[in-house]
């Protein structure tokens, strides 16, 4: 199951690259071809990003960061990126939500309304309906997630947050997937003091998902804080990767967002021209040969101080791994693959904090 839910994303990514490759493709079939490498690319990150969170969640590793959410506020905005990439392409969307106030993890709260509306768009034909219902119901902030889709056996409605569950699954597995994501949705739920359920008249006959979580009162309003000011003027960044088509193909993606950029392949390789160039920013990877990347930053900040921006990459999210880049000098730490906007959105926030503008 797992092996076909890799191979689909890669096989259309190896497919778009030989069109990308090509001298006689137009510019219609290149843009087609980028567009299915960033979608293809976002679904392999889903599925890494799943899988780490069961097995956080299945452990007990997720730490939230609580915070006062707007429950109705953020299942529009979910829907609204989730039509935007298409997610929900040609099932109606009618909501029935109230202002309901919870004190939960952002992030989180977003992954089940996302992995809830995902899932009913997977179960759902075109031209289907997805129903969305917001409400205080006491001490309870309610999320129910419906729709007129296939439906749900009565056999099996009571494994649906069975972790890899999935019912009726064919050779061609439509629909995809790897049984995680209402899993997560329960698991989350109950990290948040709340819970998730299921109901189903049958097959054929839809399902309503429901989440309850605890409500608390609307927080007094903040003052309106003020956008970042933009630096005004190309900063230099030194990308430190070993892998080839990562190191340069970051380095592209940022010269492309107007930064001078430097490369590196390795620590001392690194360390030279931090000494010789001084950057504003590095974003080095760990997994460097000979010296690492904490030995890197350790080097680095040894000379230079605070006088440059250290911005850990790395394929381990877990939050150990974060408290050793912050010990071995990092401002920041990011777990791959990297969104280059949000890079650069990260960039650009460090660089105005180091201005003191």
């Amino acid at each position: 199951m797992l092996g076909h839910e890799l191979r689909n994303p890669v096989a259309a990514i190896s497919s778009a690259a030989t069109i990308v490759k090509s001298t006689a493709r137009s510019a219609e079939q290149l843009e087609f071809a980028a567009e299915v490498i960033e979608r293809q690319s976002q679904h392999l990150k889903r599925l890494m990003d799943d899988l780490l969170d069961v097995g956080r969640a299945m452990t007990g590793k997720i730490i939230l960061e609580r915070t006062a959410i707007e429950l109705a506020a953020s299942v529009r905005h979910v829907a609204k990126i989730l039509q935007t990439a298409g997610q929900l392409a040609e099932r109606r969307v009618e909501y029935d939500t109230a202002p309901v106030w919870v004190e939960g993890d952002q992030a989180r709260v977003e992954q089940i309304l996302s992995n809830l509306l995902v899932n009913a768009a997977k179960y759902t034909r075109p031209g289907g309906e997805i129903r969305i219902r917001v409400a205080r119901e006491g001490a309870d902030a309610v999320l129910k997630v419906g729709d007129n889709g296939r439906g749900i056996a009565a056999e099996t409605l009571p494994r649906v947050f069975e972790l890899f569950f999935q019912a009726d699954i064919t050779e061609d597995r439509s629909p995809s997937g790897l049984g995680i994501g209402l899993t997560l949705v329960q698991r989350l739920a109950r990290l948040h003091g709340g819970d998730g359920t299921a109901e189903s008249q049958g097959r054929g006959m839809g399902a309503t998902f429901t989440v309850r979580l605890p409500a608390r009162e609307a927080p007094e309003p903040l003052p309106a804080a003020s956008p970042p000011v933009s630096s005004g003027h190309t900063e230099t960044v030194l990308v430190v990767e070993d892998n080839a088509d990562a190191r340069e193909s970051l380095c592209i993606a940022l010269e492309l967002q107007g930064y001078r950029v430097l490369r590196a392949s390795d620590g001392p390789e690194a360390l030279e021209i931090v000494r010789r160039e001084r950057p504003r920013v590095a974003v080095c990877d760990i997994g460097l040969p000979g010296m690492d990347g904490y030995e890197l930053a350790r080097r680095v900040r040894a000379e230079l101080g605070g006088e440059i921006i250290l911005i850990a990459l790395t394929g381990y999210g877990m939050m150990r791994d974060e408290t050793r880049a912050t010990h071995a000098g990092f401002d920041r730490h990011v777990t791959k693959p990297i969104d280059v906007i949000e890079l650069t959105r990260m960039l650009e926030r460090e660089l105005t904090k180091g201005s003191g503008a």
